[in-house]
């Protein structure tokens, strides 16, 4: 058998009773909001010495990982093959019992069924926790894999959702898990409102180029701009996805592809959002993105679709701009809006930075999250 791979090289067992060992599993540290929440928890959790929160991948893709390891935390990877290598649930079950962790804590899709898989070979005093980001996934379509989901979810001790909205419609399709199922809202590390460069661009988008994100829409808008307003703004688009081909397309047939730049995936995503006027997310169903918060965070003014967990995050007209999805004309009039109103966009930002202050800190994330894995283990 191929030797279990690992990031970084192992280090000895930290010999304390006390501690509660809690490992970390996701699909990979890629550039995503569930990825992004995990990392800043982690690094925000290692100023408590009562834990011990190691963290493992199914997938080699971690731009992540390096972070966490210069802050000493420790990054295993299982490096799968493909989607369903249920194979490497050996190297996984060997990791688990040679470090005994207390608490296995799951993100996405299909790490919560690797895992499930795997709880049936070991310990019974480990605590599973499956955590749910998204309203929706094409699961749910079929009643085959609501057999599948129900057998996965049933193995998890608590099921953390990011927002209300997330919660509910995971209890709609599996009823009987409702009493396992709570809430801890996505959180960012807020740091002071910093003050605004000269912009670069008039929009930004942060995202996966997926169809979910309704970036065909968003240059719909765009387009509409130029013909009703005059206006040839310029737009940053950071991501990468499946359809990132298909989308550079669209904007050759709309006549915009001088006005669009896509940036790849970036790690400079704080400096592009403070060189920006308003950020733009027209999703067609979210759980509570991850994006929505850092703009909001950063001060920046936010355009959104009124889908899954961002009516729980923006109230329309005081801290943000909420549209129907699926409607260009009804973007385009709230960008043009936002962007020919400097006042406006002074109030919605700094109402917008307080909010998230007040309501989605890493911090109360982390101490939330951190008295949940103490109740369990207890």
């Amino acid at each position: 058998m191929k030797h279990y791979p690992r990031i970084i090289p192992d280090s000895s067992d930290l010999e304390n009773l006390e501690m509660v060992k809690v490992l970390n599993l996701i699909d990979s540290l890629y550039a995503g909001g569930a990825e992004s929440l995990l990392k800043n928890f982690i690094l925000q959790a290692k100023t408590n010495s009562d834990f011990q929160i190691d963290v493992c991948t199914l997938y080699s893709r971690n731009i992540f990982a390096k972070e966490l390891t210069e802050n000493d935390i420790r990054v295993f990877n299982l490096d799968l093959s493909f989607k369903y290598d249920f194979f490497k649930m050996i190297s996984f079950i060997k990791l688990v019992r040679r470090e005994k962790y207390d608490i296995v804590h799951v993100h996405l899709f299909p790490a919560d069924l690797f895992v499930a898989i795997s709880s049936l070979f070991l310990p019974k005093n480990i605590v599973f926790i499956f955590s749910e980001h998204s309203v929706y996934n094409r699961r749910r379509s079929s009643k085959f894999f609501k057999f599948i989901d129900r057998f996965t979810c049933s193995k998890y001790q608590k099921i953390v959702c990011v927002s209300e909205i997330v919660k509910k419609s995971l209890i709609e399709w599996l009823p009987k898990i409702a009493s396992e199922t709570i809430v801890i809202k996505n959180a960012v590390p807020v740091d002071k409102i910093r003050d605004k460069k000269e912009s670069i661009y008039d929009i930004l988008f942060v995202g996966r180029l997926e169809r979910v994100k309704g970036l065909d829409v968003f240059f719909e808008a765009i387009k509409l701009l130029e013909i009703k307003h005059g206006r040839k703004l310029k737009v940053g688009v950071v991501g990468d996805g499946s359809i990132r081909e298909e989308l550079k397309t669209l904007t050759k047939n709309l006549g915009i592809s001088d006005i669009v730049e896509f940036l790849g995936i970036r790690k400079d995503i704080n400096d592009l959002m403070q060189k920006s006027k308003i950020f733009v997310l027209p999703s067609r169903w979210e759980g509570l993105p991850m994006v929505i918060i850092e703009a909001m965070a950063f001060g920046l003014p936010v355009v959104a679709t009124k889908v899954g967990g961002i009516s729980e995050v923006i109230e329309n007209g005081r801290d943000g701009i909420l549209v129907e999805s699926e409607n260009p004309e009804e973007l385009t009039d709230a960008v043009i809006k936002l962007l020919d109103d400097d006042k406006l966009r002074d109030f919605l930002s700094l109402n917008a930075y307080m909010k998230i202050k007040d309501e989605y800190s890493i911090e109360k994330y982390t101490e939330n999250l951190l008295n949940l894995y103490k109740e369990l283990v207890r």
